[in-house]
C-alpha cells in the first residue's frame, strides 16, 4: 500500500497542477464572456442611435424637398411680385423679413442635414469598430474553449486511469479526494453539483447580457453527471436562457441547475449526490459546456455560492 500511496500522491500533485491551469483558463473565459456581453450591448445601442439619425436625415430631406417644390412652382418672379404688391412700406418690410426668414430656414435645414450626416458617419465607424472587437473576443473565446477542453481531457483521462488501476484499493471517498471533492454533510451544499473534473471562478454579479450573473458557472466536459448538491425534491423546467434546467427544493432553500444536456431518471425526492442531469450547453450557454448553478437560501433571492462550492468541489 505504500507504493500505492506514493503513486496517488504523485497523481494528486499532477492533477492539482493541471487544475490550476484550468482555473486560469476559466477565469479568462468568464472575463471574455463579460466583455462580449458588454460589446453586444454597445452594438445594440449604436444600431439604435443609427436608426434614430437615419430617421432625422429622412425628415430633413423631406422638408428640403418640399421647400424645393414650392420654390420651383412659384419661381423667382413670384418673390418680386410678392414685394411689389405691397400696399405700404411697412407691408414691404414685413414681406422682405418673411422672405429672409424663409431663406435662413433653408440654410438651417441644410446645415442641420450636414451635421446629422456627420454624426451618422461617426456612428457607422463606431459600429464597425465594435463588430471587429466582437469578432476578436469571439475568436479569443474559441481559443480559450480549446484550451479548457484539452485540460479537462487531461484531468478526465488521468482520473479514469487511476480509478481503473486502483479500483479495488481506492474507496469512494479516496476517489473523491483525487477529484478534489470533499463532501460536507453538515453544509447547506453537501456535495459538489458536478460529479467530475470541473473549474469555476467567482463570477457572481458579473455583467451578463443586460443583467448581472446570479450564479456560478462550473465548466466541465459534456455529459459529466450533475448531482443534487443537497437533499430535496427535484423538478424540471426549460427556457431560452437556461435551456434544459432543474431545481432542487430543500429545507434550507433551493438550488438551480441550468444548461443541462439532458436529465437522468431521478424524480421527486432525491438525496445529496443523486444524479439529476448532465452537463451541456443548452439555452444561451454559448459553445462552452458548463453548469450554471444558483443557490437561493430560504427560497429567496440568489446569493453568491462561491465559498460554499469551494468547500465541496
Amino acid at each position: 500500500m505504500a507504493g500505492t500511496k506514493d503513486q496517488l500522491d504523485a497523481a494528486k500533485a499532477e492533477l492539482a497542477k493541471v487544475q490550476a491551469e484550468l482555473d486560469r483558463a476559466t477565469a479568462r473565459w468568464n472575463e471574455a464572456e463579460s466583455r462580449l456581453d458588454t460589446t453586444r450591448a454597445e452594438i445594440a445601442g449604436t444600431r439604435a442611435r443609427i436608426g434614430r439619425l437615419e430617421d432625422r436625415v429622412r425628415a430633413i430631406e423631406t422638408r428640403l424637398n418640399r421647400r424645393a417644390v414650392i420654390a420651383f412652382t412659384n419661381g423667382p418672379a413670384s418673390t418680386i411680385d410678392l414685394l411689389l404688391s405691397s400696399g405700404s412700406f411697412t407691408d414691404f418690410t414685413d414681406r422682405l423679413e418673411f422672405l429672409g426668414s424663409m431663406a435662413q430656414e433653408d440654410r438651417d435645414l441644410i446645415l442641420g442635414q450636414e451635421v446629422v450626416r456627420e454624426e451618422l458617419r461617426r456612428e457607422h465607424d463606431n459600429l464597425l469598430d465594435l463588430e471587429e472587437r466582437q469578432a476578436d473576443v469571439a475568436q479569443e473565446l474559441d481559443a480559450i474553449k480549446e484550451s479548457i477542453d484539452a485540460q479537462l481531457g487531461r484531468i478526465s483521462d488521468r482520473v479514469a486511469e487511476l480509478t481503473e488501476k486502483y479500483r479495488e484499493e481506492i474507496a469512494a471517498s479516496r476517489e473523491l479526494a483525487i477529484l478534489g471533492q470533499t463532501p460536507d454533510p453538515d453544509g447547506s451544499l453537501q456535495v459538489c453539483p458536478v460529479a467530475g473534473p470541473n473549474s469555476f471562478v467567482d463570477s457572481f454579479g458579473w455583467p451578463r447580457d443586460g443583467h448581472t450573473h446570479q450564479g456560478i458557472d462550473l465548466i466541465a466536459p459534456f455529459g459529466t453527471p450533475v448531482v443534487a448538491a443537497h437533499p430535496g425534491n427535484v423538478s424540471h423546467s426549460s427556457s431560452s436562457s437556461g435551456g434544459i434546467s432543474a431545481n432542487v427544493y430543500g429545507s434550507g432553500g433551493y438550488s438551480f441547475y441550468a444548461h443541462l444536456s439532458g436529465y437522468s431518471g431521478a424524480s421527486g425526492s432525491v438525496g445529496a449526490g443523486t444524479v439529476i442531469g448532465y452537463v451541456g450547453s443548452t439555452g444561451n450557454a454559448g459553445s462552452t459546456n458548463h453548469l450554471h448553478f444558483e443557490w437561493h437560501p430560504g427560497g429567496g433571492a440568489a446569493v453568491d455560492p462561491y465559498l460554499m462550492l469551494l468547500a465541496v468541489c
